[in-house]
């Protein structure tokens, strides 16, 4: 009767092994296919460390995250050059996002949060301001400035002759 429960465990021990490792296999495949701003924002809501660490080191493989991410997570801020994933991960999803295409493949995105606006350009943070009631959002484009004319006098080919 013994050795009869002893194999009886044995068994539900080895499919249990096996269940978690389908499981675990499971998760990281899903974590390979799962698009790459979904892991950042739903990084946030994450409890478990586990889990937190096989989403920075699915991130880390696609080469999301930068130094500063790394050593900003466990302050719970973000700084200039953190990533736009980075941001996510540590602060969630924004409250509003405008974005402005400032040149070609070149995007500068101001993020509204609680407490502070966020700027990021081409997925870089450059920038972070206060939110104080009454004040707008830093804008998307700077002012350009006047230009002075150059100081020497230009002839264009065609124009007068000097000889």
């Amino acid at each position: 009767m013994i050795k009869k429960y002893f194999s009886l465990n044995a068994i539900l021990l080895a499919s249990l092994v096996s269940f978690n490792g389908i499981a675990l296999a499971d998760s990281d495949s899903s974590l390979e296919s799962a698009k790459t701003l979904t892991l950042c924002v739903d990084y946030f809501d994450l409890t478990d460390s586990a889990q937190k660490t096989a989403y920075i080191k699915e991130l880390d493989r696609r080469g999301q995250l930068s130094v500063e991410d790394h050593a900003n997570f466990a302050k719970g801020q973000v700084v200039n050059g953190c990533t736009m994933c980075g941001m996510y991960m540590t602060l969630g999803k924004p409250l509003s996002e405008t974005s402005k295409q400032i040149r070609p493949m070149v995007f500068k995105t101001v993020h509204v949060y609680d407490s502070h606006y966020y700027v990021t350009q081409s997925g870089m943070v450059v920038g972070h301001y206060e939110r104080k009631p009454g004040e707008m959002p830093p804008k998307l484009s700077e002012s350009v400035p006047e230009t002075q004319a150059p100081p020497v006098l230009f002839n264009a080919p065609g124009g007068s002759k000097h000889h």
